[in-house]
């Protein structure tokens, strides 16, 4: 039995076409998997504290975590709040962290303490406009979901 040899570069290309598909889709597949994902989330009455022994004073506090899903790392430069009346986001990462955290594959999740005090009593009617904002180093900014639970602050 003789093979043409024309026959042979056809089915050559056509393997060889099947072969670079494939490592495409899963070169794609792979960039999209080893993406930074960044998640945050805003939890309100979060912690609750007695200040005194015999006080009935209580300190209550809502929580910003951010967390990094994905698996390269992601530095955050900036978190904090945004107010439905103001565009401007203060930095809440601490004077230690001034630089910003680096935030790698598994690592613990920035936890972010925001007092419930009476700077968040005035938007107690648009307590649900309130959300939890994060810049990575490139200036890419995330989001919380929107908070589902009322706080105790909260009309």
């Amino acid at each position: 039995m003789s093979y043409d040899w024309e026959t042979f570069k056809t089915c050559l290309v056509f393997y060889s076409s099947i072969v670079s598909t494939i490592a495409l889709i899963v070169s794609i597949l792979n960039y999209r998997r080893d993406k930074y994902k960044v998640l945050i989330d805003l939890t309100w009455d979060a912690g609750l504290r007695y200040e005194g022994m015999r006080s009935n004073v209580k300190e209550t506090w809502g929580t910003v975590t951010v967390r990094n899903i994905g698996r390269r790392p992601v530095f955050i430069s900036l978190a904090g709040l945004k107010y439905p009346d103001n565009e401007r986001v203060y930095n809440l990462l601490g004077e230690e962290n001034v630089e910003g955290i680096k935030l790698e594959e598994h690592d613990k999740p920035i936890e972010i303490k925001i007092p419930q005090d009476q700077l968040l009593k005035r938007y107690s009617k648009d307590w649900d406009k309130i959300y939890a904002v994060a810049y990575d180093i490139a200036g890419k900014e995330y989001r919380s979901t929107k908070s589902w639970s009322k706080p105790t602050w909260g009309e």
